[in-house]
């Protein structure tokens, strides 16, 4: 009998303990303001960049996306021995595309958006993600990583895992089906900067480059001009499997 209560009591410990632990982590994770703060006080500055975007199992396809004036502009480049060199470009803010070149093109969201917002949580909510659960868990690398915006196992909710060291982001979950990670920080110009990354969408899944160019330059308003673009001639939409998966993964409606 004695042994009996004994392990009662026991177990009775270990849940008090476990809902304990789990109350404590869920305080300590961090408040919509908190993440904000952090994101802006590490990335804030980071008013300005260009980037180079290549994917090792396509060579020829390049991105390029330029940063400035609260907007992007990305330019597609596809080298193909049978079709030469085409080129598409399309001007955005935040997760709208403005205008693009060919008009039809259906050019998605430039790629960067996705890893620093300009408002973070707030624009993270407009994806669709949920500031109301947020959980700990660990990356496909044992990296601890707060979830914002599922529980710990649901891969389907949209949701953003950060570095819970220094709130990098590391994985932007936008479904079940599409999925972009970030990883490789080095520090580039003063600042902590992904160099790699992956976009799953669906069964497939395209491995990226980031070469950073250059920072905190000095671009003209006009380069992301809507107009400029709309004059644009000579553009071609991108085709090839990269280019599938990035709009498949990135295109996004409002």
């Amino acid at each position: 009998m004695f042994v009996k209560n004994k392990s009662i009591s026991m177990l009775i410990m270990v849940l008090a303990v476990s809902l304990l632990w789990c109350r404590s982590a869920r305080a300590f994770f961090p408040s919509d303001i908190a993440i904000d703060d952090t994101l802006i006080q590490k990335y804030g500055a980071l008013t300005s960049y260009e980037a180079v975007i290549t994917f090792p199992s396509e060579p020829g396809t390049v991105l390029t996306i330029t940063r400035g004036d609260n907007h992007w502009q990305q330019t597609f480049t596809c080298n193909s021995v049978t079709n030469g060199t085409s080129t598409a470009k399309s001007v955005g803010q935040h997760f709208k595309t403005f205008a693009q070149c060919p008009v039809n093109g259906d050019l998605p969201v430039s790629l960067l958006q996705f890893w620093i917002p300009d408002n973070p949580t707030s624009e993270w909510k407009s994806l669709g993600v949920s500031n109301s659960t947020r959980s700990f868990g660990f990356t496909d690398e044992d990296m601890p990583s707060f979830v914002y915006g599922a529980e710990q196992g649901d891969d389907s909710s949209p949701q953003i895992w950060l570095d819970n060291e220094n709130f990098a982001p590391i994985k932007i979950v936008l479904s079940s089906s599409n999925v972009i990670t970030f990883g490789s920080y080095m520090k580039f110009a003063g600042f902590m900067l992904p160099h790699s990354g992956t976009i799953k969408s669906g069964e497939d899944t395209v491995e990226f480059k980031i070469e950073w160019r250059g920072i905190r330059q000095k671009t003209s308003p006009l380069f992301f001009s809507e107009s400029a673009i709309k004059k644009e001639s000579g553009c071609v939409e991108p085709n090839g499997f990269v280019f599938s998966i990035l709009k498949s993964c990135l295109s996004l409606k409002h």
